[in-house]
């Protein structure tokens, strides 16, 4: 009887042993797959943070040449760094605080097909409010783009 209850105890210690190294296996299996899709997201991130940060690099280069409107690449910087993934917490409102305040005067304006079903008188009041502050924020929006020029190399 004693022999009987320690083989039977050995058969099930031995059908665990064999059920818990199936579950390792598929626990290391389901690590090895996961740091690969981790890497595949990191390697995604990377490759679209690139092409932001060229974006980036290319709008503020034109804006310091003064080849593009103040306003569109200020909208277009925003919305670019809006995208821009970092591991660490960027706020990029208060590291380029111009080119967001410009962005953020010109939220509420109407784009595209809404601004030419403006009336004339009205649009006129648009441009001359956006000449205004794009005379006010031009140098220091400039200064922020002359970093941006370099944005994401370092």
């Amino acid at each position: 009887m004693n022999i009987t209850l320690i083989i039977i105890a050995v058969v099930i210690v031995a059908g665990l042993a064999v059920y818990a190294g199936k579950l390792l296996a598929q626990l290391k299996k389901q690590r090895q797959a996961q740091a690969t899709i981790l890497r595949e997201q990191q390697l995604k991130i990377s490759q679209r943070n690139e092409q932001l940060g060229e974006s980036i690099r290319l709008i503020a280069k034109a804006l310091v040449e003064q080849q593009c409107e103040l306003s569109e690449g200020a909208i277009r910087i925003c919305r670019l760094l809006e995208r821009y993934h970092r591991e660490e917490d960027c706020h990029f409102p208060e590291q380029y605080p111009n080119i967001h305040d410009l962005d953020q005067r010109l939220a509420a304006y109407p784009t595209h097909q809404a601004y030419k079903e403006l009336k004339r008188q009205d649009r006129m009041r648009f441009d001359v409010n956006r000449a205004k502050w794009e005379s006010e924020l031009k140098q220091p929006i400039c200064d922020e783009c002359a970093e941006l020029v370099n944005f994401g190399l370092s």
